[in-house]
């Protein structure tokens, strides 16, 4: 028996980059964080965001409980659980800390300060259960883990994560489309299914030249990638701006193979990261609004953020942010 399931990501209106696969009843948990954008463009998440996100994080306590291997890429808020979690992070005293786990995390060496206090807090609940990796190569289980890689577009480090089973599964974590040699262990292995982040263009948005540099090199090799697997799933990073989603549907029209995490899903993406201004203009609240009422203001948003769902179900076109102004006005009409 197989399963994936891409629980978090940025098409699914969330940060991260998080996903569940069973081989043979054993589960396997990769980057179990979720987060929001805690500012952007002066504007914290808003209640629709945050209806998502908590919807995300009840899936990933889930299956926390139930996974056998739990594998951390790298420490950044939005893909691991934290001991001083914001609101819309997931806090690791939420989880079930049963023991019989392998948690699997980078090592100390590679990691700034805060990333070697978010994994001792770790290491206090499981001890002897987490296994820092200290290898280029780490077998466990049908688990490969092979690093350290650089983080896309930065200085920081991520370890990539293969799936050993009879439809081999692999987690490029934010290695961004950005990492030349990243194609020869997808040439080596040969996963059924990648997935992967691309390019964080919406940092250099206003800088079409960049702009054009990265999402050139992401394309070379995904192109590359594409020679040896069936599916191509790109998401998170990229996916916090329109133009990222229009270049992956691009692409998609060339390869039909390449897709984002709601897609593979069966959902149609909602880019609620990339749409916060639109959630705030159709949906006025106070900036703070999380300060008090949290849980108020999370049940009295979600028929909204359910509706807003089955709206989107039935658009058949791309749903940028214009679309989604409308779909969403539609809605509030109707509510």
């Amino acid at each position: 028996m197989w399963d994936l399931r891409i629980l978090g990501t940025e098409s699914l209106g969330v940060r991260g980059l998080s996903c569940y696969v069973e081989v043979d009843g054993e589960g396997i948990l990769i980057d179990p964080g979720v987060a929001l954008g805690f500012t952007r463009w002066k504007l914290h998440p808003h209640p629709v965001q945050a209806v998502a996100g908590d919807l995300i994080r009840r899936k990933i306590i889930s299956l926390w409980a139930k996974a056998k291997y739990i594998v951390f890429t790298h420490m950044h808020g939005d893909h691991v659980p934290l001991y001083n979690a914001n609101p819309f992070q997931l806090d690791l005293y939420a989880l079930n800390h049963i023991s019989k786990k392998t948690i699997i995390a980078p090592p100390y060496k590679l990691l700034n300060m805060k990333e070697r206090i978010r994994l001792t807090k770790i290491h206090e609940l499981y001890r002897e259960n987490l296994i820092t990796i200290n290898r280029t190569r780490l077998y466990i289980g049908p688990l490969r883990i092979y690093g350290p890689y650089p983080h896309g577009y930065s200085l920081s480090s991520v370890y990539i994560v293969y799936v050993e089973t009879n439809k081999p599964f692999m987690h490029l974590s934010d290695t961004g489309l950005l990492v030349d040699r990243i194609i020869d262990v997808v040439r080596e292995l040969k996963p059924k299914i990648i997935i992967s982040d691309g390019p964080p263009i919406y940092r250099y948005i206003h800088d079409n030249n960049l702009v054009k540099i990265l999402l050139d090199k992401a394309r070379h090799i995904l192109e590359s990638m594409l020679k040896y697997t069936d599916i191509v799933i790109i998401d998170h990073h990229i996916n916090r701006c329109d133009k990222g989603y229009y270049w992956i549907q691009s692409i998609r029209n060339i390869y039909g193979n390449v897709m984002t995490a709601a897609e593979y899903m069966g959902n149609k993406p909602l880019l609620l990261e990339s749409w916060r201004r639109t959630l705030y203009t159709l949906l006025p609240i106070e900036n703070y609004w999380f300060k008090n009422h949290y849980m108020e203001n999370i049940n009295k948003f979600k028929p909204i953020y359910c509706k807003l769902i089955r709206q989107v179900k039935l658009v058949n076109e791309l749903i940028d942010e214009e679309k989604f102004h409308n779909i969403l006005s539609r809605v509030i009409a109707n509510a």
